[in-house]
């Protein structure tokens, strides 16, 4: 049995650059506080807050200290709050969800009703919404979309949260023109990476006989790795950790195929590597 690495693994760059910035305020022994989980991994959260990095809801309990804006972005309405408080303020924000909330409210300042093509308790799908500033709505695929009822004469315009995957976004773009809007704009926000993880791990999947998918279960990006590789291989697992892994999985199995999702660091997907090795070797 062989153990076949996704071409594209572990932290992507943003995620990357998002704990490196939290790294460097903890080594300075500043108060921290990050709104909402920083990245959507548990160990990795769970490492930071015991150095040091408090994770709250809202800014309701800060005082003072550096906030840490998420990897996911944040309403522009909390940006302005935080401002006008005693904070120093560190923005984590993935650079390419940063191009999509551009485009969120450019669109919406050309007239354009904006349809965000995502997970609408997405932490970075609610900032969107507000970027949009209340001309925004969001359709998860493209059954939703044949629900949705466009206007007569409707200028309307389609991004994507970051982390969707393309068939996805591209069905629900074919469902929207079916439906012969007046205009629609068409801006793929999809982050680079993301596709190239998908491709990736689409690619292995079709030549093992078991898939893991290592990942937070609160990761988007994670989900949509998970939902790719099923489509392609049924033996897939999504796994948190090594100790999410089964020895019946691989039964009667040959090759087994591992990627990850952008918030899944190194180390775990070694322990994940080692413990499959120690399950199928006996």
């Amino acid at each position: 049995m062989r153990i076949m690495l996704a071409e594209r693994i572990g932290f992507c760059f943003g995620v990357k650059r998002a704990i490196d910035l939290a790294e460097s305020i903890l080594e300075k022994g500043d108060k921290i506080y990050s709104l909402g989980s920083i990245i959507h991994n548990r160990e990795v959260v769970g490492k930071l807050s015991r150095r040091g990095l408090k994770v709250v809801d809202g800014i309701g309990r800060i005082r003072s200290g550096t906030v840490v804006i998420s990897s996911h972005g944040l309403s522009p309405k909390t940006v302005a709050r935080l401002k006008k408080m005693p904070v120093r303020i560190v923005d984590t924000t993935c650079p390419f969800v940063l191009n999509a909330q551009r485009i969120a409210k450019y669109l919406s300042a050309e007239g354009y009703g904006v349809i965000i093509v995502g997970d609408v308790k997405h932490p970075e799908v609610t900032a969107l919404l507000d970027f949009a500033q209340g001309k925004a709505i969001v359709i998860k695929d493209s059954r939703s979309a044949r629900m949705f009822r466009l206007a007569e004469n409707s200028r309307i315009s389609v991004i994507s949260q970051t982390t969707q995957s393309m068939d996805n976004f591209i069905g629900v773009i074919n469902t929207l023109l079916a439906k012969r809007p007046k205009e629609m704009r068409v801006f793929n926000t999809i982050c680079r990476d993301a596709e190239y993880r998908q491709d990736a791990a689409r690619r292995l999947a079709k030549k093992v006989d078991v898939m893991l998918v290592v990942g937070g279960r609160h990761s988007a990006n994670t989900k949509r790795l998970y939902e790719v590789c099923m489509k392609t291989l049924a033996r897939t697992h999504l796994i948190e950790n090594e100790r999410g892994i089964r020895p019946e999985w691989f039964r009667n199995a040959g090759d087994v195929g591992i990627t990850s999702g952008a918030s899944t660091p190194d180390w775990i997907i070694k322990k994940v590597v080692g413990k499959v090795r120690k399950v199928t070797e006996g």
